[in-house]
């Protein structure tokens, strides 16, 4: 089944009301973490790392064989791998009824109407508020990353959804942050999830250190 939308935003306050730089929660999380590190999203074939505007590509999505990856691994390192929360960006165009909606029509007069992508009681509610970012906030079991159960644009024609832009678990083992203006995702955590992150033979990830400034991309 889908994530459910969440409305008790509370559940987020334990990080979004903190006192942290709002770049922070929202590339790498809360402070208190044994260990922090950064996986680059994987360009797609034929682009470059040193093109400004193949990294721009992939800003603030992981795609969805590496997030199952991922996803795969943070299990392994918390007790509520059933009980997360997710936070979307409620700034994506496509989850609203507006201009910003497109859809591809080849039929004779005026497209389909476009619903938003969840009901309106949702949308207008309750938000993860950090500065400059607010997140719609769903909750489910891990597996389900992604799955957001949004209205379909039209009959028979899937509505795409960003991959989370924030995740953790009810017992705050770890958190995972994809910040819409960085091509890389950010995770706090034990340092046993952070050295089996570094480990893994596909995800392509860093060690970083909340104290200084990280790039970015990678380290010159």
């Amino acid at each position: 089944m889908p994530l459910r939308p969440e409305p008790d935003a509370s559940h987020a306050a334990w990080f979004a009301t903190s006192k942290k730089p709002w770049t922070q929660l929202c590339t790498l999380g809360p402070s208190g973490f044994e260990k922090y590190g950064r996986l680059f999203h994987p360009l797609p074939e034929g682009a470059d790392e040193h093109d400004p505007d193949d990294l721009v590509n992939v800003e603030g999505h992981l795609d969805e064989s590496h997030l199952k990856r991922l996803l795969a691994l943070l299990a392994r390192h918390t007790n509520t791998p059933d009980d997360c929360f997710f936070g979307l960006w409620d700034g994506f165009g496509n989850l609203h009824r507006s201009p910003a909606v497109g859809f591809f029509h080849t039929g004779k007069g005026k497209g389909p109407d476009v619903p938003p992508a969840f009901p309106p009681e949702f949308l207008n509610g309750p938000r993860v508020e950090i500065p400059n970012r607010s997140y719609l906030l769903f909750r489910g079991p891990l597996g389900e990353a992604g799955r957001w159960g949004a209205a379909d644009l039209a009959p028979g024609h899937r509505r795409p959804i960003n991959s989370p832009n924030l995740m953790w678990p009810f017992d705050r083992a770890w958190f995972v942050a994809s910040e819409i203006d960085v091509p890389w995702t950010g995770m706090a955590g034990s340092s046993e999830l952070l050295e089996e992150l570094m480990a893994d033979s596909v995800l392509d990830a860093e060690l970083v250190d909340l104290t200084s400034k990280v790039p970015y991309w990678r380290h010159p």
